[in-house]
C-alpha cells in the first residue's frame, strides 16, 4: 500500500510539471485547428463565387451566337428598309411645308391689319353760322339811347378836365371823380358794379389834344348781359365820332 501510495504522488508530481506544456499544445492545436477551418470556409466560399460568375457571363460560344444573331437582324432591317418607297412621305412632307408657309404669309398680313388703327369715315363738317350781330343803334343826340337801350340810366361825354361835354339822365357817382379812377389805375377803361347799378368808364378819343371819355350807368346791372354792353359803348363811341369830333 505505501508503494502504491508513493507512485500515484510520484505521478501527480510529474503531471503538474507537464501541465504548462499540455496547455500550450492545447491552445497551438485550437489555433491549427481554427486556421484550418477559416482556410476551408475561405475555398468554399471562392469555388461558390467562381461558380456565380460562370453563371453570370455566357460561355464564349454563347456570345459569339448572339453577336450573329444581331447580325442577322440587322442585315434583316436594312433589306426590309431598302424595300421600302419613301417618296409619298417626302411628298406629304413637301405639302405639308407649302400650307405652313401660306399660313405663315396669312397671319402676318392679319397682324399688319390688325395693328392699323381702324379707318374712320370722314365726317362732313357743317359749316358753323357766326351769330348774326345786332346793329349798333346810330345817335341823333345822345339822349337818343335810352330808347334803344331802356336799361341804360346814364349817358355823358365828359373831357379828362372834367368838362362834361354832352349828358343824358342823372349819374349816380359825380363824372368828375370818375375820372380819378381812370387816372389813379392809369387806364382807359374801367367798370363798377355797385348794388344793383353798373358804371362804364371808356376812352372815346381825342378832340383839341383833350381826351374825351364816354360815362354809361345801367339799372340792373348785374342783369345786363355784356352783349347789350358793348353794344351801348360802340353806339356812343360812333355819336362821339360823327357829332362831336368831326366838328
Amino acid at each position: 500500500m505505501i508503494a502504491c501510495a508513493e507512485s500515484l504522488n510520484t505521478w501527480l508530481q510529474a503531471s503538474e510539471q507537464m501541465l504548462p506544456t499540455l496547455l500550450i499544445l492545447l491552445v497551438f492545436t485550437s489555433i491549427n485547428m481554427g486556421i484550418s477551418i477559416g482556410v476551408l470556409l475561405l475555398y468554399i466560399f471562392s469555388v461558390r463565387h467562381m461558380t456565380k460568375q460562370e453563371k453570370k457571363y455566357p460561355a464564349e460560344s454563347e456570345l459569339a451566337d448572339m453577336l450573329e444573331s444581331m447580325r442577322n437582324d440587322l442585315a434583316s432591317m436594312k433589306e426590309a428598309l431598302s424595300k421600302v418607297n419613301i417618296e409619298p412621305l417626302l411628298d406629304r412632307l413637301s405639302s405639308v411645308e407649302s400650307r405652313i408657309t401660306v399660313l405663315e404669309s396669312r397671319t402676318t398680313v392679319l397682324e399688319r391689319k390688325l395693328s392699323k388703327p381702324p379707318e374712320v369715315p370722314p365726317v362732313a363738317r357743317v359749316p358753323v353760322k357766326k351769330p348774326v350781330e345786332t346793329a349798333v343803334p346810330s345817335l341823333s343826340k345822345l339822349s337818343d339811347i335810352s330808347l334803344a337801350f331802356p336799361d341804360i340810366k346814364y349817358a355823358g361825354i365828359i373831357t379828362s378836365q372834367g368838362y362834361i361835354v354832352e349828358s343824358y339822365g342823372i349819374c349816380s357817382e359825380e363824372p368828375a371823380k370818375l375820372l380819378e379812377i381812370i387816372r389813379t389805375y392809369s387806364t382807359n377803361s374801367a367798370s363798377i358794379v355797385k348794388g344793383n347799378s353798373r358804371i362804364e368808364i371808356f376812352h372815346l378819343g381825342e378832340v383839341k389834344d383833350l381826351s374825351n371819355y364816354g360815362i354809361l350807368e345801367f339799372v340792373n346791372g348785374s342783369e345786363v348781359s355784356e352783349e347789350v354792353v358793348e353794344r351801348a359803348r360802340k353806339a356812343i363811341s360812333r355819336y362821339f365820332t360823327s357829332a362831336i369830333a368831326s366838328k
